[in-house]
């Protein structure tokens, strides 16, 4: 992946892609979608320089783009449904109404991306990073979310439903009326996450640590399951979890 930080390089007009050229790979990719492949080409660029580039609206179904540089990318509206962007960094993109549906975004970096109200299904984000982002209402279903780093994200009156968030980071995260109905969340740190309102219904909490975690309510826990190993605040700390059945 291109190693490019924001405002921090004075080489990051290195080989990029410039708007004309993007413009063009963009049509021609559009081409290649309409006829199923026997026109145009397809948006295949692993590791390019796409820095700063202007996606609004852009057709990328199913675009090659593991380990590109997209970092402040505007990519507002762009369809990337079944798009490869494993390793990609994408930090401080602007991802308004973006498409992530069946996209792969292992290992990506989206810290402090603005993503408010995305819809994501069926999407591979373990290991992504998107630390201090706007994901404020967005709903993710379905997806695998194993290691995933939320810390400071923002993802209040949003959804992470069905989905496994193994291990992931959720520390200092805005988790105000967030539903993770049917989610495992087991071996999650939430360190000073806020949860008032937040949804666990169905959910596996097991070895999670929610010690520190701030507006947790028994009524909360009821319908969620956990182990022995799941550390509740000082507020419901003699709440006894039941497990989840193991059939």
């Amino acid at each position: 992946m291109t190693n490019l930080e924001i405002g921090g390089d004075q080489n990051a007009d290195d080989g990029r892609i410039l708007e004309a050229e993007l413009e063009g790979l963009v049509a021609s990719h559009g081409a290649w979608l309409d006829s199923n492949g026997s026109e145009g080409s397809k948006f295949d660029m692993p590791g390019a320089n796409l820095i700063y580039g202007g996606f609004f609206l852009a057709e990328l179904r199913q675009a090659n783009l593991p380990g590109v540089c997209l970092i402040k990318a505007n990519l507002r509206e762009c369809d990337l449904a079944e798009a490869n962007l494993e390793g990609a960094n994408l930090e401080g993109a602007s991802m308004v109404n973006v498409n992530l549906a069946g996209a792969n975004l292992k290992g990506a970096k989206l810290d402090r991306a603005i993503i408010p109200g995305v819809e994501v299904e069926s999407a591979d984000l373990r290991g992504a990073s998107f630390r201090s982002s706007n994901l404020l209402s967005a709903k993710i279903t379905g997806s695998e979310l194993g290691g995933v780093d939320f810390t400071d994200a923002n993802l209040a009156g949003g959804a992470i439903q069905d989905s496994d968030l193994g291990g992931a980071d959720l520390t200092d995260a805005k988790l105000m009326l967030t539903n993770f109905s049917g989610s495992s969340l087991n071996g999650a740190n939430f360190t000073n996450a806020v949860v008032f309102g937040a949804i666990f219904e169905q959910a596996d909490l097991s070895d999670v640590d929610m010690s520190t975690c701030q507006g947790l309510a028994r009524e909360q826990l009821e319908l969620a399951f956990g182990n022995a190993g799941t550390r509740l605040p000082a507020n419901v700390i003699d709440y006894v979890m039941r497990e989840k059945p193991t059939s």
